[in-house]
């Protein structure tokens, strides 16, 4: 039999909602193809997710199914949810029927919850891959039959009851390549090849608070340090932080979205960002000295205790955002840009944390629950 005709793979990615979320999915996704460019991926989502623009952009088909999050507030309107669930249940036993997938993969969030459950009725593969330190309640409740559960945090293996399945591996993060000669990096943003340079950013929507404080610790930064920043407002904040940049121009590039995150790793020194997972991920990565403002509202404090986890190690400073004012803002910040030691242990901090090779090692993971699972056919 010739190599052509080779049995195409299939395989389920669910974990949608939120880039926390989708982008690890995606990172799977691209290593599986890289490692069998014959597979075939396929996408589980929402029209209200991120992924129902991403996922088409990206290439790859998108099977939507009506599953939506229970409300903390509203308990009436959670009846609706519940029905919802129900449709989306039988939505993905006639997804995994028409495919047939070789493995499906969940990377969190509701959307991952009916199709893992229908898939482990069915018998197909599965896999769970947890962003934070503290797992949500859908990887909680699945990860008793589900075949493998990957975790970002060591910290994590305390949730579950059943540890024989858990492997620490770390966050999938998608493929890019710092410019070692960060000079050149900072041309691109039109800043000073020779000078200390700041990330600010939010997220992909932004961070209201944090632009607000960093608006007013602009004159404080400019004044009492040589540095220069890279800032991601999102776009509802933007104009208002274009404003207050105004006239330090030469010294604050501003921009509603940062498009290549390799770039601007590799022009940056030190970042000031929340605590997701993923950012966390990118970070350790890159050795990048940070403070962390987590989002206050996250499902189960959970960036807090992200962020809490970077701190204990040295590889972080936190500053919760109740307490968030542009004197606590701008001391921390001229604070680590005066202090190149702290800068350099934090580094090496963050680093000691990175799992480069995550990628690598799920979907290694997914193909040998494949493979277990044919031997037991």
């Amino acid at each position: 039999m010739s190599g052509n005709n080779k049995q195409v793979k299939k395989y389920i990615l669910a974990g949608a909602g939120t880039g926390g979320h989708l982008y690890p999915s995606i990172s799977l996704g691209e290593k599986i193809l890289e490692k069998r460019p014959e597979s075939k991926i396929y996408f589980i989502g929402t029209k209200n997710g991120l992924e129902f623009k991403v996922i088409p952009e990206s290439g790859y088909p998108l099977f939507l199914i009506s599953v939506r999050g229970f409300s903390r507030t509203n308990i009436l309107a959670n009846i609706i949810v519940v029905l919802r669930l129900f449709v989306s249940l039988f939505q993905c036993f006639f997804i995994l029927l028409k495919i047939k997938p070789a493995a499906v993969i969940g990377t969190g969030g509701y959307v991952s919850g009916p199709m893992l459950f229908m898939a482990v009725l069915l018998g197909y593969p599965t896999l769970i891959q947890e962003q934070n330190s503290v797992p949500g309640i859908t990887t909680r409740w699945l990860a008793k039959w589900v075949k493998r559960v990957h975790l970002s945090f060591a910290e994590s293996i305390q949730y579950f009851r059943k540890k024989d399945n858990l492997i620490v591996s770390g966050n999938p993060v998608r493929k890019f390549q710092l410019i070692k000669n960060k000079q050149e990096a900072r041309k691109i943003f039109g800043l000073k090849p020779e000078k200390i340079t700041l990330l600010i950013f939010g997220g992909s929507q932004g961070a209201k608070r944090i632009n607000e404080v960093v608006e007013l610790s602009l004159p404080a930064l400019m004044w009492d340090t040589d540095a220069q920043i890279i800032w991601g407002t999102g776009k509802l904040s933007y104009k208002a932080a274009a404003q207050a940049a105004l006239p330090y121009a030469s010294r604050v590039y501003v921009t509603e979205y940062l498009n290549n995150m390799a770039m601007v790793y590799s022009a940056t020194d030190i970042a000031v960002c929340r605590a997701g997972a993923l950012t966390l991920a990118e970070l350790a990565i890159c050795g990048l000295p940070s403070i962390l403002i987590p989002y206050p509202f996250a499902a189960a404090g959970h960036q807090v205790k992200n962020a809490r986890a970077f701190q204990e190690i040295g590889a972080a400073e936190m500053i919760l955002e109740r307490e968030l004012n542009e004197k606590i803002l701008s001391e921390k910040i001229i604070h680590l840009i005066q202090n190149l030691e702290q800068q350099e242990s934090m580094k090496t901090a963050a680093l000691k944390t990175a799992f480069p090779n995550a990628a690598d090692n799920i979907v290694e993971s997914i193909f040998k629950i494949e493979k277990e699972s044919k031997g037991k056919k």
